[in-house]
């Protein structure tokens, strides 16, 4: 056993030992957990800058898009154009033209409805929702015959008025009308003919763009040509049409019926008797053949006949499959009926 020296060890002593033992314990234990939480937050770092993205911004919707993309895939339409003051556009697989004509009169449009196809545009001023003229810049696919009022004007007028419908659109004959070089009435007249005729090629055109654009300087060089209204000048624009081709299909035994606001538009028509004749034969129940066998016309006639009142969506045809039958009278309303008459 060791010897005692017979003095008792400090107490203090070793509590200040053990006490800065346990604190270097605890300062160990502080560093080696600040170590792995660094090495954890280092790792988890390195994870999240290596995860993708979970988070990516949703497309531009369709309806976003702009007149301006359009222009990308639209031949003839301009900058110009696809940035302008654009109220709609389409196209007439999706938005018919009697839509559009029937949108400019509703709402009482002032502008141009500008329509892109194979060929130059074609443009329809119209003014308070009421159509002005329609116009293109190519005078040659405006009017490639020589009108006889033309005969007495010297050849390189005319030229030059041509040449000024190439570079702004306005009608040679209203040129050469406000040059005294033609009588006004005619010249009116000749932008309104002509104006329709071109306009009726879009009516069986397979693929046409078209917009409305909103602007009344578009009708500052027209200020002194008369108005009409929309469903006349779209009827008397397709009475000009002459013959259809194939993709107007026709089937005899189709049945023409009212839409619905057809009936009530075709009342404020001004028809012809022959197409008020033909209008009067619409039921529900009778075919094209039928109708044109009632009224005495081939089937050429009946099938131009019939194309106008579909172009301006008056009517549309059903099947003749689909045609509601008349109801079969009884046993005994025939014989009541029979009475009636014996009496």
């Amino acid at each position: 056993m060791p010897e005692s020296t017979g003095e008792p060890e400090p107490t203090e002593a070793r509590l200040e030992s053990s006490s800065s033992e346990e604190s270097d314990r605890a300062g160990n234990r502080s560093v080696s957990e600040e170590d792995e939480l660094a090495a954890q937050a280092s790792a988890s770092g390195d994870t999240t800058a290596e995860a993708p993205d979970w988070w990516t911004a949703e497309p531009a919707s369709d309806w976003a898009q702009s007149a301006q993309s359009a222009s990308d895939t639209e031949p003839g339409i301009t900058k110009e154009t696809a940035t302008a003051d654009v109220y709609f556009c389409g196209h007439t697989s999706l938005l018919s033209l009697n839509r559009a004509l029937q949108a400019i009169a509703k709402e009482k449009l002032t502008g141009a409805l500008r329509a892109f196809w194979d060929r130059e545009s074609i443009e329809v001023l119209a003014q308070d929702g009421e159509i002005v003229f329609a116009t293109t810049r190519d005078p040659d696919l405006y009017c490639p015959d020589a009108p006889a009022v033309l005969a007495n004007v010297d050849a390189e007028i005319v030229a030059n008025a041509r040449a000024r419908q190439s570079e702004t659109g306005t009608p040679f004959f209203l040129t050469l009308a406000r040059q005294e070089s033609i009588a006004r009435q005619p010249a009116v007249e000749l932008v309104q003919h002509y104006g329709q005729r071109l306009f009726l090629q879009l009516w069986t055109a397979p693929r046409v763009w078209i917009m409305f654009q909103k602007n009344a300087e578009l009708l500052s060089d027209a200020g002194d040509v008369p108005t009409a209204n929309v469903d006349d000048w779209a009827l008397e624009s397709l009475r000009l049409v002459q013959s259809l081709d194939q993709s107007q299909s026709f089937e005899p035994t189709s049945i023409p019926a009212y839409t619905r606001d057809g009936y009530d538009r075709i009342q404020k028509l001004k028809l012809t008797s022959d197409e008020a004749q033909f209008a009067s034969q619409f039921n529900g129940t009778r075919s094209a053949q039928q109708i044109a066998k009632n009224l005495r016309l081939d089937l050429k006639s009946a099938h131009l006949m019939l194309f106008r009142f579909l172009a301006l969506e008056i009517v549309e045809c059903w099947p003749g499959s689909t045609a509601p039958k008349p109801e079969s009278k009884s046993v005994l309303q025939r014989l009541k009926r029979s009475i009636g008459r014996g009496r």
